[in-house]
This record gives structure tokens, sequence and C-alpha cells, in this order.
């Protein structure tokens, strides 16, 4: 435990934190959460949200800022989140915080694109984690479109989802309707893509603009699960 340490080089060593938000009640389900964004990503995708965290910046966060937010919430907060950027691109850093949190008596969960498989089922074997949000940004053809990269992250992503499958992990599929996912076919070959995965259900995020979700996405996406007698296989967000 560092609380009441800062001054030590365990409580002065840095971490890739961007940001925080103090309070959720959405990102780990069942729980009353806080979330922690690691500042990095391979990917840009075009549709992100946290577009912030996309930049892989200077480490500035002290691991005892870490520990002096988590203490005095405790008894209060439940679960500690870390999202992103990719926490999976940081691994050191991500274990060691998980494992912080978890000595403090919190619950963990994690939100990842699932871009490295075997940095993942190394952290599913090592930590009991509650939740883990994966994403399956689009079908094989256009996971280079959705991720705004060159290599094809598709077989990184199905990997993982089997990884979580098998580690009875409680986890959650989810991929964000972005305007060109609705063009040409790529929404079909999505769900097809996840139903060969074995995946018994999507979360389906709108695509925000402004901050906010776009309202004509939105509804060709609620009328096209409607249409195509999808709601058992898709929620809409």
């Amino acid at each position: 435990m560092l609380h009441g340490t800062s001054g030590t080089a365990a409580g002065r060593a840095v971490v890739p934190i961007g940001g925080v938000t103090p309070f959720s009640t959405l990102d780990c389900p069942g729980s009353i959460s806080c979330v922690f964004y690691f500042q990095g990503c391979p990917f840009r995708c075009p549709y992100c949200h946290n577009a912030e965290f996309q930049d892989v910046n200077p480490a500035l966060y002290k691991v005892s800022d870490f520990v002096e937010f988590l203490w005095p919430r405790k008894g209060f907060l439940e679960a500690v989140v870390f999202s992103g950027g990719e926490p999976l691109l940081f691994p050191q850093a991500l274990r060691k915080l998980t494992k912080l949190a978890m000595d403090e008596g919190f619950e963990v969960a994690l939100h990842t694109s699932g871009f490295a498989p075997e940095v993942l089922k190394k952290y599913v074997d090592d930590f009991p984690v509650k939740w883990v949000g994966i994403d399956l940004k689009a079908s094989l053809k256009d996971y280079p479109l959705a991720t705004g990269t060159e290599k094809n992250f598709f077989g990184e992503a199905a990997k993982s989802i089997h990884i979580l499958e098998e580690s009875r992990i409680s986890y959650e599929v989810r991929t964000t309707i972005f305007p060109a996912l609705l063009e040409n076919g790529r929404l079909e070959a999505l769900i097809k893509s996840a139903q060969n995965l074995g995946v018994g259900r999507t979360v389906w995020q709108v695509y925000c603009r402004d901050g906010k979700p776009d309202p004509e996405v939105k509804r060709r996406v609620i009328e096209f699960v409607r249409n195509g007698k999808l709601e058992a296989f898709v929620q809409v967000r």
C-alpha cells in the first residue's frame, strides 16, 4: 500500500494516465466506478469520442496520485475502470495500477480494443477483473476503415474475444456505429462476423457529434435493428 508515501521512489514513479472521471455509473456494469484513461492508442478511429487520449505523450501522472485519489473514496466507489486510449499498450503500468487498486479493495474493469491478445491473456490470467468491454469495430474487410490504420487488426480482436470467452470473465462486445459503417453493406458484414465469432449479443453505440449521439445515425440504427429483427442480438445505446 502506497497511501502516505508520495515522497518515496515508488510514489514518485509516473504512469501514462491522461485523465480521470471521478464518478461513473455507466463504465462498469453494476458498480459505482471511477475511470482512468491511458494516454496513447495504436488506432485513429474517425469516430473516436476520446480523441484527446490518442497520442502517446510523456508519462506525468504519479503513482502516488493514483493511490491518494482512491484512498478517500474507499467505501463509496466500488470499481476502478481502465480505459483510454488503449490500456493494453502499456502492460507494465496497467498491471501496476491494477494490483494497487485490488490491494485497496476495489474491483477492476477494463475497456480495450483487443489489439494485443497475448497481453490481454496474461492480464486476465493474472488478475480476476470484474468485467471487460471489448470492441469489435467492423468486419474483416472494413477493419482498417474503422481503425484508421493500414494494418488490419480484425484477427487480433477476434482472438481477444475468444480469450475472454475462454476465461469466463464477464465481458461485453461493443461497436460504435458511425456513418460509413451504414453504407455498402458494412453493417450486415459486421453482424455476420460477430455471429461467426460466436458472439451472443453485441452493444451498438451510436456515433457522437459534438458530444451528442448523432440523431440520424441513431434513427437509422434503430430502424435497421427493428427491420432486421435483431433485438435479441443487438442492444443500442
